[in-house]
């Protein structure tokens, strides 16, 4: 495979930042509202059940969409059908969340963004190992990795100023205004990639692998993969479950530990979570390409080792500073491990699944997130409410989530040390990196 211009690696990673720019002004700022408007009592409660519910959903969809990604043969190709479908049906989605009248509405919402979302995800993700040369994919997952960055910022922002300044200006009209922002930058987004970064030999990169099985034969194993045999997908699945459950039950629940334990009120919680990742982004991006160059040039192992010792670091500082500076440093210092692990983990993964059916492995691949996202909602749910309602705190059950996700992050560095060093890799199996 020839290699491909910055500019076009550019352009695939456009998707990534219009997936993450929604996700992140769906949850939790678009979330948090909405729940405690319909769920005041239980606020972290029905967060946790929503988001774990909704991730469910992406778990199954995304794997047989990939199944079917891979094999579709189209006159769009592969994977932009699926592209345009699910974003027409996350832009209805988005709406239907900012209108729910009540909590089983909104559940509703979650579902459809789930199942719309991975509908797009699969497909958008299997274009990087589908049109990136192995040797470049480190450069491409870095892309990838600051527009993920950009749109965490963004989002953060744009949800925050939309939901204090929209709410206060419209009442809860204000929220219509954070579902139309993400479907502008779709439709622009979607359009991009259809010209520049659509697969196939009508858009020059040459005719896509054959996958070897039918249709039938691969939605049966859609969900399989043999973790003996194939060890190194096996630890880096481990390491994603750890690492991203992690940052989920920080970043989820910290609107409402804002409210709860420090004090702010909720237009000044939406706010400082909106600046937080202003003040970020800008160091997370250089991070993130940087790690993309080291993980080309010296192997993924050590960027991941790294980055889940430095997250470690400040999550466990995060359990013990209350002034906001300190907090924003350490959500830094959080914050820059998560930037070299956007990087890493996904070059990671780009490497070692087979071509022929991309699309499915990194939907499996995605099972790892979701996992790793399902439990953190499903534990700040079980745990933050009760937890200080029996001890009449306001802060013993965000302590004890953060606390388990402080462990979780170093554990996520222990679990890749058997994995094998090498500066690419070749081929999926089970054999080395």
């Amino acid at each position: 495979m020839q290699n491909i211009s910055f500019g076009r690696m550019f352009v695939i990673s456009l998707l990534g930042f219009a997936l993450t720019f929604s996700s992140n002004i769906q949850d939790p700022p678009l979330m948090t509202f909405k729940v405690r408007q319909l769920a005041p009592d239980l606020p972290n409660t029905a967060l946790g059940f929503l988001g774990f519910v909704g991730l469910l959903v992406a778990m199954v969809v995304q794997p047989i969409v990939g199944v079917l990604s891979d094999r579709a043969r189209t006159k769009l190709g592969r994977r932009l059908p699926f592209i345009i479908g699910g974003a027409v049906l996350i832009a209805f989605s988005l709406f239907l969340l900012a209108a729910a009248p009540a909590l089983w509405i909104l559940l509703l919402g979650v579902i459809l963004i789930q199942f719309s979302s991975n509908i797009l995800q699969g497909p958008w993700q299997a274009l990087i190992p589908d049109l990136v040369p192995e040797h470049q994919r480190g450069t491409a997952s870095s892309l990838k990795a600051v527009m993920d960055i950009v749109a965490l910022v963004v989002g953060g922002m744009v949800a925050g100023k939309i939901l204090s300044a929209g709410i206060e200006r419209f009442g809860n009209n204000g929220v219509y205004l954070a579902a139309a922002a993400p479907t502008v930058v779709f439709f622009v987004f979607v359009i991009l990639t259809a010209i520049w970064a659509r697969e196939g030999t009508e858009a020059g990169f040459g005719p896509a692998p054959t996958a070897q099985k039918t249709v039938g034969e691969a939605l049966k194993g859609a969900f399989y993969v043999n973790f003996r045999e194939n060890k190194t997908f096996g630890w880096w699945f481990a390491n994603r479950i750890l690492f991203w459950g992690a940052f989920i039950a920080i970043n989820s629940f910290l609107i409402n530990y804002l409210v709860d334990v420090i004090k702010m009120t909720e237009t000044e919680a939406q706010a400082f979570y909106g600046n937080l990742k202003v003040i970020l982004g800008g160091a997370l991006i250089v991070l993130a390409l940087l790690s993309g160059w080291l993980s080309d040039k010296f192997g993924r192992k050590p960027v991941m080792l790294i980055a889940g010792l430095v997250a470690f670091a400040g999550a466990f500082a995060l359990l013990f500073v209350r002034e906001r500076t300190l907090i924003t440093v350490a959500g830094g210092v959080v914050g820059m491990g998560i930037g070299a692990f956007l990087s890493a983990s996904w070059a990671l993964a780009t490497d070692i699944v087979p071509r022929d059916e991309t699309a499915r492995y990194l939907g499996i691949a995605n099972i790892a997130t979701c996992i790793g996202s399902g439990t953190a909602r499903l534990l700040g749910g079980v745990f933050i409410d009760p937890i200080n309602q029996v001890l009449g705190s306001d802060s013993s059950g965000y302590l004890f989530l953060f606390a388990l996700a402080t462990v979780s992050f170093l554990a996520s560095a222990l679990v890749i040390l058997p994995l094998p060093n090498r500066k690419q890799t070749s081929t999926f199996g089970g054999e080395t990196l």
